[in-house]
């Protein structure tokens, strides 16, 4: 647990470092209400040329649309030079509302940037602990051992090349509290999670170097990918062709398993780099959109088991207004990786759901603003290979929680998931999941 001398330990290293990181953002999937001022704001917008609205040159003003796509628009907006002083006035208040939707696109707000010439630096902070039996992964749950806490910095630097081509990065660093140092990845003290240039490709856009994959729900995949990422709209619909490799190669899901016959040796599915997927995005009506993707990973090799070949990820899904202020998505995921036992011998589950009900929505630049949110995941190991939201891989359970926001571009977010994993790492059998997670975020 945080105590005084910890939180002392803690505010000299955020003093020290001069890095930071992207926090947990709002749910992007989430409708913008049909009363809220962001509507008028980009229908004055469109009027006055700033923006073109949808790729078909109109703007869609009866269309419900998410954060996500609300983001896409303020980005092509905060790109354009030579603004008049009321666009530019309404451009910037949309793009402080959409800080964090912004921020997962690597596209940075104004009011929170440093500004040199063409190149932009910005960041965030995290203060984190996390306890409980953290075992869905581990062999044996240990409360001492799965405590952990940490300072989390992270910065973004983002530089234009020319009026179609940016370039841009992503360097993280994490202070950990319990060993006392700075070795959050892999014994290095910094390191680049991300480096790569964007830009128009006709009417579409074009991602070339390591960048954030994402698949349409983020069930199969989130993480750093070294390649080409193409993505276009038109009208409702939306999608990206990518090929690329994983950063590193890893155990599928963050598992490994024992091998019940000698328990001193491991055996995993590992990963083979190279991957391509495709995903699709539809706008059923202005308050529910679906989605899905196709991934392919090739060379996965399960040592001990004789398997190596590629393997097929699928994942779909829908994201829907149930209310006002009440949201709720869900998306499944399946690979066709099989025949893979655990440690007292079950097959490996393949598939898994996960869904999320959310009320209300926070926003760092809204003051006293929160959500509550509660979610269920019964995720087998071979159903994703890194998922979005964190303790999901093998996990069946419930979560509930919280975000706030106490002061001007900051967050606290709490959670408590609970459950049991879907296969055992332990010949021990399968172990509860019991996590207990506060954090604290701040954007600068």
């Amino acid at each position: 647990m945080f105590n005084k001398s910890t939180l002392t330990i803690t505010t000299s290293a955020l003093v020290l470092m001069s890095t930071g990181v992207a926090g947990a953002a709002s749910n992007p999937f989430s409708d913008v209400p049909q009363d809220s001022w962001a509507y008028d704001a980009v229908a004055t917008l469109a009027a006055d040329g700033v923006i073109d609205g949808f790729p078909d040159g109109t703007y869609q003003g009866n269309k419900t649309m998410t954060r996500y796509e609300m983001a896409q628009i303020v980005a092509r907006a905060m790109a354009k030079e030579d603004l008049q002083k009321a666009d530019k006035a309404i451009v910037d208040k949309l793009a402080v509302e959409f800080a964090e939707e912004l921020d997962n696109l690597g596209v940075r707000v104004a009011d929170l940037e440093k500004k040199s010439d063409n190149v932009k630096f910005t960041g965030t902070a995290r203060l984190r602990y996390d306890d409980g039996d953290i075992n869905a992964t581990n062999s044996k749950a240990d409360w001492d051992k799965d405590s952990a806490s940490h300072a989390h910095i992270e910065y973004w630097i983002k530089g234009k090349v020319n009026d179609n081509w940016t370039g841009v990065s992503q360097i993280e660093t994490e202070y950990n509290m319990k060993s006392d140092s700075i070795t959050a990845y892999g014994g290095k003290d910094i390191q680049v999670n991300k480096i790569y240039a964007e830009g128009n490709f006709g009417d579409s856009m074009l991602k070339l170097g390591r960048y954030g994959e994402f698949s349409s729900y983020g069930r199969i995949i989130d993480t750093e990918i070294s390649g080409a990422e193409y993505t276009f709209e038109s009208g409702d619909l939306s999608g990206a062709l990518t090929y690329g490799r994983l950063k590193d190669s890893r155990t599928l899901a963050g598992t490994t398993f024992e091998n019940p016959k000698d328990t001193k040796e491991t055996f995993g599915a590992y990963l083979g780099t190279e991957y391509s997927s495709a995903r699709l995005k539809y706008n059923l009506s202005p308050v529910t959109a679906i989605g899905a993707t196709y991934g392919r990973l090739n060379e996965v090799t399960v040592e001990d088991q004789g398997f190596k070949d590629s393997v097929n990820f699928w994942e779909a899904g829908f994201n829907t207004k149930l209310a006002d202020n009440l949201t709720l998505m869900a998306a499944y995921s399946k690979s066709d990786l099989d025949g893979v036992t655990d440690s007292v011998g079950s097959e490996v589950v393949n598939d898994g759901w996960f869904s999320e009900l959310r009320y209300k929505q926070h926003n760092p630049s809204d003051v006293g603003s929160f959500a509550i949110f509660t979610n269920y995941r019964n995720v087998g190991a071979f159903s994703t290979i890194d998922a979005t939201v964190d303790y999901t891989e093998n996990v069946r359970g419930w979560t509930l929680g919280f975000d706030y926001v106490p002061m001007e571009n900051t967050t606290i977010e709490v959670f408590y998931t609970t459950g049991t994993q879907v296969n055992a790492t332990s010949t021990e059998g399968r172990q509860d999941v019991d996590i207990f997670r506060a954090q604290m975020e701040f954007y600068f």
